[in-house]
Protein backbone atom coordinates (compact mmCIF):
# COMPACT_ATOMS: atom_id res chain seq x y z
CA UNK A 1 0.00 0.00 0.00
CA UNK A 2 2.79 2.41 0.83
CA UNK A 3 4.29 1.93 -2.63
CA UNK A 4 1.00 2.92 -4.26
CA UNK A 5 0.86 6.13 -2.20
CA UNK A 6 4.39 7.08 -3.31
CA UNK A 7 3.47 6.55 -6.96
CA UNK A 8 0.37 8.75 -6.55
CA UNK A 9 2.46 11.55 -5.01
CA UNK A 10 4.99 11.37 -7.87
CA UNK A 11 2.21 11.55 -10.43
CA UNK A 12 0.70 14.56 -8.67
CA UNK A 13 4.08 16.31 -8.69
CA UNK A 14 4.63 15.55 -12.38
CA UNK A 15 1.20 16.83 -13.40
CA UNK A 16 2.16 20.57 -13.26
CA UNK A 17 5.22 19.83 -15.40
CA UNK A 18 3.03 18.13 -17.99
CA UNK A 19 0.72 21.14 -17.98
CA UNK A 20 3.67 23.49 -18.45
CA UNK A 21 4.93 21.47 -21.42
CA UNK A 22 1.47 21.53 -23.01
CA UNK A 23 1.22 25.30 -22.52
CA UNK A 24 4.67 25.81 -24.01
CA UNK A 25 3.83 23.68 -27.04
CA UNK A 26 0.56 25.54 -27.56
CA UNK A 27 2.32 28.91 -27.40
CA UNK A 28 5.07 27.81 -29.77
CA UNK A 29 2.53 26.64 -32.36
CA UNK A 30 1.02 30.10 -32.72
CA UNK A 31 2.14 31.27 -36.12
CA UNK A 32 0.35 34.60 -36.37
CA UNK A 33 1.06 37.63 -34.24
CA UNK A 34 -2.67 38.31 -33.90
CA UNK A 35 -3.27 34.99 -32.17
CA UNK A 36 -0.88 35.97 -29.38
CA UNK A 37 -2.92 39.14 -28.76
CA UNK A 38 -6.18 37.17 -28.69
CA UNK A 39 -4.98 34.38 -26.41
CA UNK A 40 -6.28 34.21 -22.86
CA UNK A 41 -2.84 33.60 -21.35
CA UNK A 42 -0.57 36.51 -20.66
CA UNK A 43 2.24 37.01 -23.15
CA UNK A 44 5.80 37.70 -22.15
CA UNK A 45 8.04 40.41 -23.55
CA UNK A 46 10.00 37.80 -25.53
CA UNK A 47 6.94 36.87 -27.58
CA UNK A 48 6.04 40.51 -28.25
CA UNK A 49 9.57 41.25 -29.43
CA UNK A 50 9.38 38.15 -31.59
CA UNK A 51 6.19 39.37 -33.27
CA UNK A 52 7.86 42.75 -33.78
CA UNK A 53 10.82 41.02 -35.40
CA UNK A 54 8.48 38.98 -37.61
CA UNK A 55 6.83 42.18 -38.78
CA UNK A 56 10.21 43.73 -39.52
CA UNK A 57 11.26 40.67 -41.52
CA UNK A 58 8.06 40.86 -43.60
CA UNK A 59 8.72 44.53 -44.37
CA UNK A 60 12.31 43.72 -45.30
CA UNK A 61 11.15 40.90 -47.57
CA UNK A 62 8.80 43.28 -49.39
CA UNK A 63 11.58 45.83 -49.72
CA UNK A 64 13.87 43.12 -51.09
CA UNK A 65 11.31 42.18 -53.74
CA UNK A 66 10.90 45.85 -54.66
CA UNK A 67 14.67 46.26 -55.03
CA UNK A 68 14.86 43.20 -57.26
CA UNK A 69 12.02 44.56 -59.38
CA UNK A 70 13.78 47.94 -59.69
CA UNK A 71 16.96 46.08 -60.68
CA UNK A 72 15.20 44.35 -63.57
CA UNK A 73 13.53 47.58 -64.67
CA UNK A 74 16.86 49.44 -64.58
CA UNK A 75 18.48 46.68 -66.68
CA UNK A 76 15.60 46.88 -69.14
CA UNK A 77 16.10 50.62 -69.61
CA UNK A 78 19.89 50.09 -69.81
CA UNK A 79 20.77 51.91 -66.58
CA UNK A 80 23.44 49.38 -65.69
CA UNK A 81 25.04 51.38 -62.87
CA UNK A 82 21.71 51.94 -61.19
CA UNK A 83 20.82 48.26 -61.66
CA UNK A 84 24.04 47.18 -59.95
CA UNK A 85 23.33 49.62 -57.12
CA UNK A 86 19.86 48.11 -56.61
CA UNK A 87 21.28 44.58 -56.83
CA UNK A 88 23.93 45.41 -54.22
CA UNK A 89 21.28 46.88 -51.92
CA UNK A 90 19.10 43.79 -52.37
CA UNK A 91 22.01 41.47 -51.59
CA UNK A 92 22.88 43.47 -48.48
CA UNK A 93 19.26 43.41 -47.33
CA UNK A 94 19.06 39.65 -47.93
CA UNK A 95 22.17 39.05 -45.81
CA UNK A 96 20.72 41.18 -43.00
CA UNK A 97 17.48 39.20 -43.13
CA UNK A 98 19.31 35.91 -42.89
CA UNK A 99 21.32 37.12 -39.91
CA UNK A 100 18.18 38.32 -38.10
CA UNK A 101 16.43 34.99 -38.69
CA UNK A 102 19.46 33.07 -37.47
CA UNK A 103 19.64 35.27 -34.36
CA UNK A 104 15.93 34.74 -33.73
CA UNK A 105 16.27 30.95 -34.01
CA UNK A 106 19.27 30.84 -31.69
CA UNK A 107 17.40 33.01 -29.18
CA UNK A 108 14.44 30.62 -29.27
CA UNK A 109 16.72 27.65 -28.62
CA UNK A 110 18.12 29.33 -25.53
CA UNK A 111 14.68 29.71 -23.92
CA UNK A 112 13.81 26.59 -21.97
CA UNK A 113 10.22 25.43 -21.80
CA UNK A 114 10.42 24.59 -18.10
CA UNK A 115 12.12 26.27 -15.21
CA UNK A 116 14.86 24.03 -13.93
Amino acid sequence: MARGAEVDQEQQQQQPLVDQVKEYQARSRQAWAASSFLSSTSTSTASSSSSWLDGLLVIWALLLLALLLFTFVAFYFKFVGLAFLFAFGAALLYICMRLKRKHKRSKQRVLLPLSM
